[in-house]
């Protein structure tokens, strides 16, 4: 009997032992004291670094922001908390699409992030070869599917296929519809002149009827092709 009793009183004395060192959920978001929150005014954030936790408490990370080095997040409330033994703290509430959550503010830098440019890139890329595709045999023929960068996507639609653009009106709307389904792709990417040159110049190739008069039809394929040609060659 005497042996139980003695096991029982270790028991309880190493439980008594390890209790204080132990930390639940509750009692960590215990030491962290929300002092105040409110609602700012919506603005565009970006960052490198920093979790971004499920409430002011800090009680979860829900998302590591270096995973999102080129999304843009918006802030819409501010908080101020304080933890034990340490000075009290800014925490901005930041969304972007479904995701959202509590970071420091320390992390943020105000604006919208920055592009990725490699998947811009191949996202370019991919997106001009569908639309290249819309185009008859002759447009596809000149088209570089194995482009590597905008230089030689340009080159495509340049001088060395002027050819692609003479044709029966079947294979000159076929041809406008790539050179358009392109144009989408990149407008609004230039400068402020440039962009509506362009815009004009497609709502020009868009609303011309083309069996009407196959020659001026081919003019204004080839001057759109050429002038799409510059303006994506100067994206690299």
């Amino acid at each position: 009997m005497r042996k139980f009793i003695k096991a029982g009183l270790m028991l309880v004395l190493g439980l008594t032992l390890v209790a204080p060192g132990m930390t639940t959920p509750a009692n960590a978001a215990s030491k962290v004291k929300v002092v105040s929150t409110s609602k700012i005014a919506k603005k565009a954030y970006h960052g490198k670094k920093g979790y971004i936790y499920s409430s002011a408490k800090l009680t979860k990370k829900k998302h590591n922001m270096k995973n999102y080095k080129y999304t843009t997040w918006y802030g819409t409330k501010k908080a101020t908390i304080k933890r034990a033994g340490k000075k009290r703290a800014s925490l901005t509430y930041i969304k972007t699409g479904k995701k959202k959550g509590w970071i420091y503010s320390k992390y943020l830098t105000a604006g919208k992030a920055p592009i990725n440019k490699n998947k811009k890139l191949k996202d370019d890329i991919a997106s001009f070869n569908r639309a290249a595709m819309l185009g008859d045999s002759g447009f596809q023929y000149f088209v570089n599917f194995s482009a590597k960068n905008y230089e030689e996507l340009g080159n495509s639609l340049g001088y060395d296929g002027l050819g692609q653009y003479n044709g029966s009106t079947e294979e000159l709307t076929m041809t406008r519809k790539a050179l358009l389904g392109i144009y989408d792709i990149f407008k609004g990417r230039f400068s402020k002149i440039q962009n509506a040159n362009l815009k004009a110049m497609a709502n020009d190739l868009e609303n011309f009827s083309i069996s009407s008069d196959n020659d001026l039809a081919s003019e204004k394929l080839r001057s759109f092709a050429e002038t799409l040609e510059n303006l994506i060659q100067s994206l690299d």
